[in-house]
């Protein structure tokens, strides 16, 4: 990618997160109307966007890159779970904080975030990707981190097929390996709206940056091991190890740059739910947020020159 062509997408962001924090600070946004916008954007714009990638020309190739995707996937998932429980067995942490500091550390942002900023980078083809990515990411959220997060010997199988995401992601596959192709009407109508994601996403963001108490994120030095974990390590590792199996570069880079998203805001909510640090989670979701403005940038242009 071009210097230029980042430069000018983290400068759209930028305007973007500064416009919502703008927004929410003047009370043009509230904080019901931030969670219905929100909810539009889970429920409503990202199926359709999720749809609109489906019907990218049918390829053998491009179907091979997804099954790949696939392995990378699952690959990363097993693979940050194991380094995460040694990790913390070298940490001393209360047993419920050690939980979430786990799933905080495996589990990005792959919906809210990953889907609008990989789909602005590499396009439908990037989308594709992040759906088989966003797919094993319910998986092992809804089975491993619940069981983790709750204490109990039990798997949330019912959590997967009541989330509207992963069950459009399911369709979107289906429809990609079957002849049927949406007509150019519906194909633009559709694509108009899931152009909404980038900008929606983003001012949402600025809206939680509005309500940020600057010592929140200061006061908790394993905060700071999460945002390092998420936005630098674990994508880091996972470039070099792609670069070295030389998977195709469309594909490495998105895969990376869902890596290297901030922790997931769903974390926050399972925290709540369980009772399990729910404080914790909500301040390093924000502050990954926050050092992914930095972060995300350097990843870029380290895809950039590995790649």
């Amino acid at each position: 990618m071009p210097i230029k062509t980042l430069g000018n997408l983290l400068i759209k962001i930028f305007i973007m997160v500064l416009f919502g924090f703008f927004l929410k600070k003047k009370k043009v946004i509230n904080e019901d109307f931030q969670k219905k916008l929100s909810g539009l954007l889970i429920n409503a714009i990202l199926p359709i966007s999720i749809l609109t990638s489906a019907n990218s020309e049918y390829s053998k190739e491009l179907s091979n890159k997804l099954l790949q995707s696939a392995g990378i996937a699952a690959g990363y998932y097993i693979v940050a779970i194991v380094i995460m429980g040694i990790l913390c067995k070298h940490i001393l942490l209360g047993e419920k904080k050690k939980s979430i500091f786990k799933t905080m550390s495996v589990f990005a942002n792959t919906a809210f975030i990953g889907f609008p900023i990989v789909g602005e980078l590499y396009g439908p083809e990037g989308t594709l990707y992040t759906v088989i990515y966003n797919l094993f990411y319910q998986l092992f959220l809804f089975t491993y981190g619940i069981k983790l997060l709750s204490g109990q010997d039990k798997f949330e199988w019912k959590s997967l097929y009541k989330d509207v995401s992963t069950m459009v992601s399911v369709l979107a596959i289906f429809i990609f390996i079957s002849p049927f192709r949406f007509p150019g009407v519906i194909v633009s109508t559709l694509g108009d709206i899931g152009n909404m994601m980038v900008p929606l996403s983003m001012i949402i963001i600025g809206c939680g940056l509005a309500d940020l108490n600057i010592m929140d994120l200061l006061n908790d030095k394993f905060s700071f091991l999460v945002s390092a974990l998420r936005l630098l390590i674990f994508p880091t590792i996972l470039l070099v190890i792609l670069k070295m199996l030389q998977i195709d570069t469309v594909l490495a880079a998105s895969c990376v740059l869902i890596t290297a998203l901030p922790a997931g805001s769903l974390n926050v909510v399972l925290a709540e739910q369980y009772d399990c640090e729910p404080k914790f989670a909500a301040q390093t979701v924000i502050q990954s947020m926050v050092f992914m403005v930095i972060t995300l940038p350097i990843i870029i242009l380290l895809i950039n020159q590995v790649l």
